[in-house]
């Protein structure tokens, strides 16, 4: 997994304020994290930012604002919005791939492996996984892998009884380890809140644990596959993870 840059940790801070200043300014930004991170070149990073298309700025009365975009937001959440996968509609359909690959060819089948884990399919053998979602050119890149139409098909359907969604959802996917990233974040947002509280945290304190606490959630969320609210286990922790590390992101922004 890649590091978490200076930016990524800047993204994530200006996240926590730029929710709850009505309009923040450029002055006021640099002004709140001047004692948070004056020796790494808070402007730099801005530019960086706003050329990555992270953050935008506009005119308000005169003065100059910046916000972050939907790009920017969803690269703070680590690339994807969780509340938005958690609350899309599901048509009761699982699609099912198949795919039957030389054994020789086996750059071909990691490539693939890797573009399922990243797409966040769900794994029941080596050639099947599955996902709730929708198959189709624009998710599945046929041309890129190389791949024959004769090589893979996709089924899709339900299971039948006694089998169930809930079945599938636990033979694809470990959520024991997806909850144990969670609770790694949990207790860190914890940690987070103590440190709001007290509000006497040195900056070098509040710098570690923003990088563990990203670190955490990075990984967490890299592990989910995020599926829709009606899939999730009754033991899934991450939508509780997700409210209550917003509510240590809101705590925090106080302090700047």
């Amino acid at each position: 997994m890649k590091k978490p840059s200076a930016a990524d940790d800047l993204l994530a801070v200006l996240l926590w304020s730029l929710e709850t200043l009505a309009r923040p300014t450029p002055h006021a930004i640099l002004e709140s994290f001047e004692a948070w991170d004056y020796r790494r070149r808070l402007r730099p990073q801005l530019r960086q930012l706003e050329r990555a298309r992270f953050l935008e700025r506009r005119s308000w009365e005169g003065e100059a604002t910046l916000r972050l975009t939907e790009q920017g937001r969803a690269a703070a959440w680590g690339g994807v919005d969780p509340a938005s996968r958690w609350q899309r509609p599901w048509d009761g359909r699982w699609r099912l791939l198949l795919f039957d690959l030389p054994a020789r060819d086996q750059k071909l089948r990691l490539r693939l492996w890797r573009w399922l884990r990243t797409h966040r399919f769900g794994y029941l053998q080596l050639s099947v996984w599955l996902t709730p979602d929708a198959i189709d050119e624009t998710h599945f890149p046929l041309q890129d892998l190389t791949l024959t139409p004769e090589s893979f098909t996709v089924i899709q359907g339900r299971p039948v009884p006694p089998d169930s969604d809930t079945d599938l959802v636990i033979s694809a996917w470990d959520f024991a380890t997806i909850n144990k990233h969670y609770g790694r974040v949990m207790a860190l947002a914890s940690v987070g809140q103590g440190l709001a509280e007290t509000g006497k945290a040195s900056t070098a304190k509040l710098r570690r644990w923003l990088a563990a606490e990203r670190a955490a959630w990075l990984t967490a969320i890299s592990h989910d596959p995020l599926l829709p609210e009606r899939l999730c286990p009754p033991e899934y922790l991450g939508e509780r993870a997700w409210e209550k590390r917003q509510a240590t992101f809101r705590a925090m922004a106080k302090l700047v």
